[in-house]
C-alpha cells in the first residue's frame, strides 16, 4: 500500500510523525519535572519541618539538662534558709546569705538559657578575658554541698598567673561544671577514696590554658571513649547524653579540643585546652 504514495509524501509523513512524537516526548518530560518539582518542595517542606523539631527537641533537652544543676542548687540552699529562720534563735545571717546564694544561682540559671540558644543558633557570643582558674573555684562553690554530701575529697592542682583566654565566662564555667557534675555522679557509688581532682597548666607547644578533671568513679568503658562526646549517647541509666555533647561545641566555638583518658588505678579524667591570649591559634601536635 505504501507504495502507491509519492516518496515526498511518505517523507512529509515521517517528519510529521517525528515531530508528534518530539511534542508529547516534550509535553511528557515537562509534566514529569513540574511533578519531580513538587514532590521536591514538599520533601523540602517536610524535611525542614522535621530539622525545626528536631532543633527544637535538641534546644529544649539541652537547656533541661543544663539547669538542672542550678535548680537543684537553689532548692537545697533555700532549703537551708527555711531552717535557719525555723530555729528558736533564727540565724538570720546565715539565712540572708543562702537566699543570696539563690538569687544569683537563679540568674545565672538564666544566662545559662540565653547561652544554649545562641549555641544552637547563629548569635554571637560576647567574649571577654576570663581566668579559668577562677571559673574553677566558682563552680567548686556551686557544688560544695554535693561534695560534702557524697564524702568527696577535692585536689586542687592550679597554676597561678595563667594567662587570660578568650571566651563566654558563663559558658566556660558550664563547661568546667558538667565535667565536675559527671565526676561527682561516676563516685556516687564507687568505693573510697572518692578524690575529685583539677588541674590547669600552661601548653606552651599549643600556645593554650589546659584543665583536667579526674575522679576515682567507675569510670568509662574504652569502647565508649570515642562516642561519649556524641548527642544523646549516655551511660547513664536517668541521663539524656546532651551534657558533653553540648561541652564539646562550646569548646570547639573557643578554638579549643576536649577529650578525655582513662584515670589510673581507676576513673576517667576529662581534659580541654583553650587558646591563651596573645597566643595565637592552636598549634597541631
Amino acid at each position: 500500500m505504501w507504495e502507491q504514495f509519492p516518496t515526498q509524501v511518505l517523507a512529509a509523513f515521517a517528519v510529521c510523525l517525528s515531530q508528534l512524537v518530539l511534542i508529547g516526548w516534550l509535553i511528557y518530560e515537562h509534566r514529569r519535572r513540574h511533578l519531580a518539582e513538587v514532590q521536591a518542595r514538599d520533601s523540602m517542606t517536610e524535611l525542614t519541618q522535621l530539622n525545626r523539631l528536631a532543633t527544637a527537641g535538641e534546644l529544649s533537652a539541652a537547656i533541661a539538662h543544663e539547669i538542672r544543676q542550678p535548680i537543684g542548687a537553689m532548692v537545697t540552699m533555700a532549703g537551708a534558709a527555711i531552717r535557719w529562720l525555723s530555729k528558736e534563735s533564727p540565724e538570720i545571717g546565715e539565712a540572708r546569705d543562702a537566699l543570696t546564694e539563690v538569687v544569683a544561682t537563679g540568674h545565672r540559671a538564666g544566662d545559662i538559657i540565653t547561652n544554649v540558644r545562641k549555641l544552637f543558633g547563629k548569635d554571637t557570643h560576647e567574649d571577654t578575658p576570663c581566668d579559668v582558674n577562677t571559673l574553677v573555684r566558682t563552680v567548686l562553690a556551686l557544688v560544695y554541698i554535693d561534695l560534702r554530701k557524697w564524702s568527696i575529697e577535692t585536689q586542687l592542682n592550679l597554676t597561678e598567673q595563667l594567662p587570660s583566654v578568650n571566651g563566654n565566662e558563663i559558658q566556660l564555667q558550664q563547661v568546667i561544671l558538667n565535667l565536675v557534675m559527671n565526676a561527682i555522679d561516676a563516685m556516687v557509688s564507687a568505693a573510697e577514696p572518692r578524690i575529685l581532682s583539677i588541674m590547669s597548666k600552661l601548653n606552651d607547644d599549643h600556645n593554650t590554658v589546659v584543665v583536667s578533671v579526674a575522679d576515682t568513679g567507675s569510670g568509662i568503658d574504652m569502647a565508649n571513649l570515642s562516642r561519649i562526646f556524641k548527642p544523646m549517647f549516655t551511660t547513664k541509666a536517668r541521663g539524656m547524653g546532651m551534657g558533653l555533647s553540648i561541652c564539646k561545641s562550646i569548646i570547639a566555638e573557643h578554638n579549643g579540643w576536649i577529650w578525655a583518658t582513662v584515670n589510673i588505678p581507676r576513673g576517667t579524667i576529662f581534659h580541654f585546652e583553650l587558646p591563651f591570649l596573645g597566643g595565637g591559634q592552636r598549634k597541631s601536635s
